[in-house]
């Protein structure tokens, strides 16, 4: 056996953190599927949304993404007239990625459906139970 009996307890955490995660991210992609796009899609345009312009590496940052993938993401965004890019004035060497006005329509209509979801998703847990895991789930670094 590779693992000892102290070492279960480590296995199944991580198994059922992985397993919600999943589970959360499979009931938003049904929603984000429905206004054709991608976990990814949505995660950046919410971003842009609600932060405003921001480069390659500030996105990537914000949504935990890696640097090769944005690229497409943000390419196809831009295909569809969701996004578009501008000059950085405080770096010439980097574009700023702005959500365009067909962009704020699409997350607009999707971030309420996403947010009721989440909100009938989680409802299995009380406010106070929420907050607690919020709590013991920022204690992993």
């Amino acid at each position: 056996m590779l693992y000892k009996t102290e070492d279960k307890p480590d296995l199944a955490l991580l198994i059922a953190l992985s397993r919600s995660t999943q589970a959360v991210h499979r009931r938003s992609a049904v929603i984000f599927k429905e206004s054709d796009m991608t976990l990814a899609q949505f995660a950046v345009l919410e971003a842009l949304y609600h932060k405003g312009d921001m480069t390659i590496h500030q996105i990537i940052e914000s949504v935990l993404s890696t640097s090769g993938n944005m690229t497409v993401i943000i390419n196809n965004l831009e295909k569809e007239n969701l996004v578009q890019r501008h000059a950085n004035p405080s770096d010439k060497r980097s574009f700023l990625i702005a959500i365009t006005e067909k962009g704020r329509e699409k997350i607009a209509t999707t971030f309420p459906k996403h947010l009721q979801d989440l909100k009938k998703c989680f409802s299995v847990y009380t406010e106070n139970e929420k907050e607690q895991l919020i709590r013991l789930l920022r204690k992993i670094k």
